[in-house]
């Protein structure tokens, strides 16, 4: 290895630590030579004149990404051994491996260099060999391959989100179809050969119509399981029935899939930075008129567009986030309850002004809607606190209020 005049004594001295990352599991378990030419980094360090008991390997990033190193539990313990001046070499099988990101790259090179410790890139191509960080052209060197590894993770995620739109453009890049779909030998979308299946599909839309809202569907399936097919795994494919959610019909009335329509690109991710000088990928929906790809008429169909537009229409516009309320509205008049707007279990006794709620966990609110005027069909109730109120009995008596 060219370089190896640069190695003191006093470097020898010290441990030689063998670092280690794969981006992904899936490289991880696909890539299983490129995890092994990284351990072979140790007999290097044993070549290069380290005892073989001061030679140690971090292998806990294997799987993790380099584009920031906060996630990366063995980058922090390489920094920290850095910084206490345990560390003499440090072996890596490219610059990228250690970070994917110039900025943490040069914070651990000014790390490495106050250290005076030396960092060994046992590049494939390029056996440039072992660096000095006291020497400026030597931190320019990795400066620049730094530079470059940084380069190649935007030059390849471009290339791959280039490629994924032209097969979506035509139609044909294959994504996780809802319920209702399945694929065929030949790759075409088409409608799920089960008959129950499409008819669970068809009564959804068709309640909904009716009933105008996702909790008026909830409510008609409250007998009837809904199915589900299971996406990835050993049982993938597979079909399953359950209980049918408000928010998995949101979903479906918001898919323009069910509508025989062909889009790509409705959510955008963009990454946000955090207080802890992190990073946070944030996942945003696209406007209609602002999505890359739209086919009409792909695929069979469980309604039209038009009806579709329509469906929208009656739903909130972004469902999902809709706080939860913790109140239980109770009409006026009812035997047992209190004449305005405030719910019975809210007033103390003989005072006018209200109790906070109590906490109640989001499992245990429920929607009991044929108990409820119209105006007060959206909110979610605790049921045993509505059926009290229902029944006509007062409302519990803190002792500590009386």
């Amino acid at each position: 290895m060219n370089g190896e005049q640069k190695i003191t004594a006093g470097h020898r001295q010290r441990l030689a630590v063998v670092y280690l990352r794969q981006s992904s599991l899936a490289q991880v378990r696909d890539n299983t030579e490129s995890t092994l030419r990284q351990y072979d980094l140790a007999e290097t360090a044993i070549r290069l004149g380290w005892p073989p008991a001061q030679v140690i390997v971090i292998d806990a990033d294997l799987g993790c990404s380099g584009r920031q190193a906060a996630s990366r539990a063995g980058l922090q313990e390489l920094v920290g051994r850095v910084c206490i001046g345990e560390v003499g070499i440090i072996l890596v099988l490219e610059v990228s491996r250690l970070a994917r990101c110039s900025a943490d790259f040069a914070r651990l090179l000014e790390l490495a260099r106050l250290a005076d410790t030396l960092l060994a890139d046992t590049l494939l191509a390029d056996t440039d060999g072992v660096y000095d960080l006291q020497e400026f052209n030597d931190r320019l060197v990795l400066g620049i391959k730094s530079t470059i590894s940084e380069s190649e993770l935007h030059l390849m995620a471009g290339r791959m989100h280039a490629a994924r739109v032209s097969v979506a453009e035509r139609g044909q890049l294959r994504c996780r179809l809802p319920i209702g779909y399945v694929y065929d030998d030949e790759g075409a979308c088409v409608l799920d050969p089960d008959e129950q299946v499409r008819a669970a599909v068809t009564d959804v839309f068709a309640m909904f119509r009716q009933a105008g809202s996702a909790f008026g569907v909830v409510q008609a399936f409250r007998r009837r399981p809904f199915p589900r097919r299971v996406f990835g795994r050993a049982h993938a494919g597979q079909l399953q029935w359950g209980p049918l959610t408000s928010s998995r019909i949101q979903r479906m009335v918001a898919n323009p899939t069910y509508a025989g329509a062909y889009v790509y690109g409705r959510r955008i991710d963009a990454r946000q930075p955090q207080p802890d000088e992190t990073t946070k990928t944030v996942t945003t929906r696209r406007p209609r008129d602002q999505w890359p790809v739209l086919i009409h008429d792909h695929h069979p169909a469980y309604l039209s567009w038009s009806t579709y537009l329509d469906n929208l229409q009656r739903q909130p516009a972004d469902p999902g986030r809709q706080p939860h309320r913790r109140t239980c509205p109770t009409r006026a008049g009812t035997p047992g309850t209190v004449s305005g707007h405030h719910p019975v279990w809210l007033l103390r006794a003989g005072h006018a002004d209200p109790l906070p709620p109590p906490v109640a966990s989001p499992r245990r609110l429920r929607l009991r809607s044929d108990h409820l005027p119209p105006a007060h069909q959206h909110l979610p109730i605790h049921r045993r606190r509505l059926r009290r109120c229902d029944r006509g009995r007062p409302a519990p008596v803190r002792r500590d209020a009386c």
